[in-house]
């Protein structure tokens, strides 16, 4: 019995489609962790906003520094309350704005990088 329920399992394990996952290779540096984080949050906003969810229930992954730890209050992240408010608004697939998402990370952290090394190469001259 043991051996067919775990044949049962292995086959639908075969049978599920292989883009059920987001991305098929888990971020390696702390800036892929960033961006794929923003993708995960946005996923995940895109859902709870067809299922009704409130966005105020999201606001929480936004906040940058602890509400105890600041003497006014949490601070939040920009780049993380638009994600959010635009999941809100996406018509297309939760999987689609991940990616949106994270692509966009993508070119913002390479943008930032390579403005940093421009200046970090002309500084010697």
């Amino acid at each position: 019995m043991r051996t067919y329920v775990s044949k049962v399992l292995a086959l639908l394990f075969l049978a599920l489609p292989a883009d059920v996952i987001a991305f098929e290779q888990t971020p390696a540096t702390p800036h892929e962790e960033l961006c794929y984080g923003r993708a995960m949050i946005g996923f995940d906003s895109v859902i709870n906003s067809r299922l009704g969810v409130p966005a105020e229930h999201a606001l929480h992954l936004a906040v940058m520094t602890h509400p105890l730890a600041a003497p006014t209050g949490p601070v939040y992240s920009k780049a993380m309350l638009n994600t959010i408010w635009d999941a809100y608004f996406w018509q297309e697939s939760p999987h689609n704005y991940a990616l949106k998402v994270f692509y966009r990370c993508a070119t913002e952290q390479t943008a930032l990088r390579s403005a940093k090394s421009d200046w970090l190469i002309t500084e010697g001259y």
